[in-house]
């Protein structure tokens, strides 16, 4: 009796061990394989290429466990690797969207820049934070000229580095067609883009100049006239520093996400003032509260290249009605403003 009492005991304890060695075995699979980065150019110095390819390796691998783990913060390596402020940083982009590298290896250039290296072309799957949806983005990685990380962001799509994309714009006066000055200002305008994606008020606060100029515009219903036959215009609102930055950060509060993308990049350099460039995007912005698309103009000052500063940011709306686009000739550009002191 006692025998076949027991049975039933050993036989629920022998499918206990089995599943949980079957369920050991699917977390295993569930697992992320290591990311390994291989530099095949631009490193003359062994040492430092096995330190940043050890470095983006470990973090890319890290990055990946935190996703398939569904962690909140992703697992970041020691700080012989990565710099306070890129771990910062990178914190802040993955509290707003979780991301993953989608090669097990990555084959990539090291760049030579002003303060040290670059890596780019890191390929990202992004979850949006609304759904499980993945869509596709490029990051860039910053080292200083020790090998350490010193920034990660999202990069604006390689294309635009080599040329402008006129998009709605067909003035070609001024046009900034050098790589390497191409590459020094894009790469503050993808750290700026990515800070909206960050929430990240205090670079913000930085990079706008004290006395900058914010203009945004919005769509309104006028009369019907023979010179307005739709019945809309924009209206401009200005504002200063402060107060652009205050509504900007209730609205990060106020949003779980905020996503921005920018594309059509055009770039052109002042006429008589040596390092100030107009920027001209095509912004996505996206949130949990609101969206739209429209073009961004800002003045960029690279006269302190170790701190270069925006003088001033419009946002216009694309479109005026369903079928209408603003008129290229009421895009902002560099001319529209004339106050930078000589």
């Amino acid at each position: 009796m006692n025998r076949k009492k027991l049975k039933p005991f050993k036989t629920v304890a022998l499918l206990a061990i089995i599943l949980q060695f079957a369920f050991f075995n699917v977390q295993s699979s569930w697992a992320a394989e290591p990311v390994r980065l291989v530099i095949n150019d631009g490193a003359s110095n062994l040492q430092l290429k096995l330190k940043i390819e050890r470095a983006v390796s470990t973090l890319l691998t890290d990055i990946n466990s935190s996703f398939s783990d569904n962690l909140t913060i992703p697992l970041l390596p020691g700080s012989d690797l990565l710099s306070t402020d890129a771990a910062r940083d990178l914190k802040q982009l993955w509290s707003n969207e979780q991301f993953r590298c989608r090669d097990e290896e990555v084959v990539e250039h090291l760049l030579t820049t002003r303060d040290g290296y670059q890596v780019r072309g890191i390929p990202l799957s992004v979850k949006h934070p609304d759904s499980s949806s993945l869509t596709y983005q490029e990051a860039v990685i910053n080292f200083d000229k020790n090998g350490l990380i010193i920034s990660f962001f999202y990069a604006i799509s390689p294309e635009l580095y080599g040329k402008n994309t006129k998009g709605a714009l067909q003035d070609s006066r001024n046009e900034v067609t050098d790589i390497e000055e191409r590459m020094m200002i894009l790469n503050y305008v993808e750290h700026f883009r990515t800070a909206y994606n960050q929430k990240d008020i205090e670079f913000l606060r930085q990079v706008f100049s004290t006395n900058a100029l914010i203009i945004t515009g919005t769509v309104i219903k006028v009369s019907r006239s023979e010179l307005n036959p739709n019945g809309v215009r924009i209206k401009y609102r200005k504002q200063n520093k402060e107060e652009y930055l205050s509504n900007l950060q209730r609205a990060f509060r106020a949003n779980s996400y905020i996503k921005v993308t920018f594309d059509n990049v055009f770039i052109t350099a002042h006429p008589t003032i040596q390092n100030i460039y107009g920027v001209t995007v095509h912004q996505k912005w996206n949130s949990s509260r609101y969206s739209d698309e429209g073009y961004v103009f800002m003045v960029w000052d690279f006269r302190n290249q170790d701190e270069p500063q925006i003088h001033v940011r419009t946002w216009q709306p694309e479109f005026l009605t369903h079928d209408q686009r603003i008129d290229s000739n009421d895009i902002f550009t560099l001319g529209d403003f004339d106050f930078i002191d000589r």
